[in-house]
Protein backbone atom coordinates (compact mmCIF):
# COMPACT_ATOMS: atom_id res chain seq x y z
CA UNK A 1 0.00 0.00 0.00
CA UNK A 2 2.36 3.00 -0.91
CA UNK A 3 1.49 6.15 -1.61
CA UNK A 4 1.33 5.78 -5.15
CA UNK A 5 -1.88 3.58 -4.95
CA UNK A 6 -3.47 5.84 -2.92
CA UNK A 7 -5.64 7.80 -5.31
CA UNK A 8 -6.83 4.76 -6.75
CA UNK A 9 -7.60 3.80 -3.03
CA UNK A 10 -9.39 6.38 -2.91
CA UNK A 11 -11.20 6.08 -5.93
CA UNK A 12 -12.18 2.83 -5.01
CA UNK A 13 -13.56 4.24 -1.75
CA UNK A 14 -15.50 6.85 -3.34
CA UNK A 15 -17.26 3.85 -6.12
CA UNK A 16 -18.33 2.18 -2.74
CA UNK A 17 -20.00 4.72 -0.88
CA UNK A 18 -21.59 6.03 -3.82
CA UNK A 19 -22.73 2.46 -4.33
CA UNK A 20 -23.78 2.18 -0.48
CA UNK A 21 -25.56 5.77 -1.18
CA UNK A 22 -27.56 4.71 -4.12
CA UNK A 23 -28.52 1.30 -2.20
CA UNK A 24 -29.95 2.97 0.56
CA UNK A 25 -32.00 5.44 -1.60
CA UNK A 26 -33.24 2.56 -3.33
CA UNK A 27 -34.00 0.53 -0.04
CA UNK A 28 -35.67 4.13 0.99
CA UNK A 29 -38.25 3.97 -2.55
CA UNK A 30 -38.60 0.68 -2.03
CA UNK A 31 -39.71 0.88 1.74
CA UNK A 32 -42.19 4.41 0.62
CA UNK A 33 -43.69 1.89 -2.03
CA UNK A 34 -44.43 -1.07 0.36
CA UNK A 35 -45.88 1.19 3.30
CA UNK A 36 -48.13 3.04 0.22
CA UNK A 37 -49.06 -0.64 -0.20
CA UNK A 38 -49.80 -1.92 3.29
CA UNK A 39 -51.67 1.65 3.34
CA UNK A 40 -53.54 0.60 0.92
CA UNK A 41 -54.06 -2.78 2.08
CA UNK A 42 -55.18 -1.81 5.22
CA UNK A 43 -57.66 0.35 4.04
CA UNK A 44 -59.08 -2.70 1.59
CA UNK A 45 -59.39 -4.66 4.61
CA UNK A 46 -61.06 -2.26 6.65
CA UNK A 47 -63.78 -2.14 4.19
CA UNK A 48 -64.34 -6.26 3.59
CA UNK A 49 -64.29 -6.37 7.21
CA UNK A 50 -67.41 -3.57 7.17
CA UNK A 51 -68.98 -5.38 4.58
CA UNK A 52 -68.40 -8.56 6.59
CA UNK A 53 -69.90 -7.33 9.37
CA UNK A 54 -73.09 -5.75 7.44
CA UNK A 55 -73.26 -9.26 5.78
CA UNK A 56 -73.68 -10.76 9.07
CA UNK A 57 -76.44 -8.65 10.13
CA UNK A 58 -78.37 -9.12 7.19
CA UNK A 59 -77.94 -12.73 7.36
CA UNK A 60 -79.56 -12.69 10.94
CA UNK A 61 -82.49 -10.38 9.87
CA UNK A 62 -83.27 -12.94 6.94
CA UNK A 63 -82.96 -16.07 9.43
CA UNK A 64 -85.48 -14.38 12.32
CA UNK A 65 -87.74 -13.61 9.20
CA UNK A 66 -87.37 -17.03 7.70
CA UNK A 67 -87.99 -18.54 11.89
CA UNK A 68 -91.03 -16.33 12.04
CA UNK A 69 -92.85 -17.31 8.84
CA UNK A 70 -92.11 -21.20 9.65
CA UNK A 71 -93.72 -20.36 12.80
CA UNK A 72 -96.83 -18.98 10.98
CA UNK A 73 -97.02 -21.73 8.90
CA UNK A 74 -96.70 -23.95 11.90
CA UNK A 75 -98.98 -22.23 13.23
CA UNK A 76 -101.89 -22.32 10.50
CA UNK A 77 -101.20 -26.04 9.69
CA UNK A 78 -101.51 -26.61 13.49
CA UNK A 79 -104.80 -25.18 14.07
CA UNK A 80 -106.50 -27.20 10.82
Amino acid sequence: MGEENFPGQFKNLEDKIEGLVQTYRDLHQTKSGLEARVSDLEGVLKEKVVAEEQYSEEKSVVREKIEDLLSRLDQVLGSK
